[in-house]
């Protein structure tokens, strides 16, 4: 295991995870699964961004903020991929008044948990992928996602449920290969200990 995470930055995803926990129990109750934990993280994470104002959005995506990106564990090559997932998926821009003003840490728990996407890059058609699962993420209409995804194939409900299994697949080996998280009883996650 090849962990170069600190204990924070750790403890910050259990969090997050945690959090996906609620949502997912909230959602399927006792058939929640790991899966969907994973999955209601990302869609959270997709409505967040989408209800940031532009000016707001600009601010957390320029780099160029007070303190740097290392004040929530983000490197320079992270910032460019959540930049590059937001251009990539289309992120539609701030229309009108939002109701809901995202929260500082939902903003950086949304910003952490796009940068999962980073992980599908070990997918056969990564672009095509991570284009597909946000708009899934977003919307969950199955036609765009269908373009999207495999525009010479003939849409069907599996494609849906593999785009989601796939994407869930590569963020759950991420979690484990960088930072020692594995699915645990429930719908939890722990922190694995290997003896070296």
């Amino acid at each position: 295991m090849s962990t170069s995470s600190s204990p924070e930055e750790r403890t910050t995803i259990l969090g997050w995870l945690t959090h996906g926990g609620e949502l997912a129990a909230g959602l399927k109750g006792d058939r929640a699964k790991h899966s969907d934990v994973i999955w209601q993280l990302l869609v959270e994470a997709v409505e967040v961004i989408d209800k940031t104002p532009d000016q707001e959005r600009r601010w957390l995506t320029s780099g160029n903020r007070s303190g740097g990106w290392n004040m929530i564990g983000m490197s320079r090559a992270e910032l460019f991929e959540i930049e590059r997932i937001r251009l990539l998926s289309a992120m539609k821009p701030y229309d009108g008044q939002a109701k809901y003003t995202p929260q500082r840490n939902d903003v950086e728990r949304a910003l952490g948990v796009l940068s999962w996407m980073r992980w599908c890059n070990a997918a056969r058609l990564p672009d095509r992928l991570a284009k597909a699962a946000i708009a899934l993420a977003r919307t969950g209409d199955s036609e765009i996602v269908h373009r999207l995804y495999c525009p010479t194939r003939k849409p069907n409900r599996q494609n849906v449920t593999e785009i989601r299994t796939r994407t869930v697949g590569f963020i759950l080996t991420g979690l484990k290969n960088h930072f020692g998280i594995v699915p645990a009883a429930g719908i939890t996650f722990e922190e694995t200990h290997h003896a070296d």
